[in-house]
């Protein structure tokens, strides 16, 4: 989910200077005017303040309705609020205006995977990967590898985690989750490289060192684990994983 918010944080906010010399064309002054309550909608967005943000979306699709970006920012403010089902309708809505928008696809599929509607997800979400100019399709794997674990197939997940990777290889995110698959297969080695690489990218969250340490125990190297677990207690001594360290280090004394 953060890349789909990402994409409106993108959108420049400047203030509308409306000049009084010259009449607009007709139907000029709604476009302005819809641009402008976009404009709010979208600092209202990127405030977290989604429940203000959905009817100036909606007031600038009312003034414009010819334009799809106003819908898929609508979609993503409803997304965002947990309105699932009025999200996916405005981006469906968005997609017949402009129904070769990779952008908004990849926010429908978005939405259909909070609902845990897998399959149509996947098939946008493969729409979007066969876009060769879309500008973030790190984040088109990860969610493809996300689909294809939950649907218990663990190769795909791993080959798409991979391809994220190679395009972004400070992903952390998709680091961790392919490591948690090699774990899950018993590839302790192969986990062990992923999770020494998030903790080096990341060194400062508690939870990733607790899950390097599991790897550890797990191969068979108690030392680095305990290590790993001390280092849990040195960078999140009150956090939730702090506790679990504290056991396994009395464990394996």
């Amino acid at each position: 989910m953060r890349m789909v918010r990402a994409i409106l944080w993108t959108v420049p906010i400047v203030l509308l200077v409306i000049g009084c010399v010259t009449k607009p064309p007709s139907g000029a002054k709604d476009k302005e005017l819809a641009e402008a309550r976009y404009k709010l909608g979208v600092v209202y967005f990127n405030d977290g303040k989604f429940r203000l943000a959905i009817p100036e979306f909606g007031k600038a699709i009312e003034l414009n309705p010819s334009s799809p970006d106003y819908r898929n920012a609508l979609g993503m403010a409803l997304m965002f609020n947990r309105q699932l089902d009025d999200a996916i309708k405005v981006f469906e809505e968005a997609l017949t205006i402009d129904p070769k928008s990779s952008e908004t696809k990849n926010n429908l599929a978005s939405a259909y995977l909070m609902k845990g509607e897998l399959e149509p997800a996947r098939v946008l979400l493969l729409q979007v990967k066969d876009d060769f100019i879309y500008p973030t399709p790190h984040f088109v794997y990860f969610n493809l590898a996300r689909i294809y674990e939950r649907q218990g197939k663990i190769d795909k997940a791993i080959e798409e985690y991979r391809l994220a990777l190679d395009i972004r290889p400070d992903y952390v995110d998709a680091h961790y989750n392919v490591g948690l698959l090699f774990l899950g297969q018993g590839k302790t080695d192969l986990a062990i490289a992923e999770f020494i690489e998030v903790t080096r990218l990341s060194p400062g969250i508690a939870v990733y060192h607790r899950t390097l340490g599991v790897a550890y125990v797990q191969a068979g190297k108690p030392q680095d684990a305990r290590r790993a677990f001390q280092k849990v207690l040195e960078v999140g001594p009150h956090s939730p994983s702090a506790k679990y360290a504290r056991k396994m280090l009395q464990e394996l004394q």
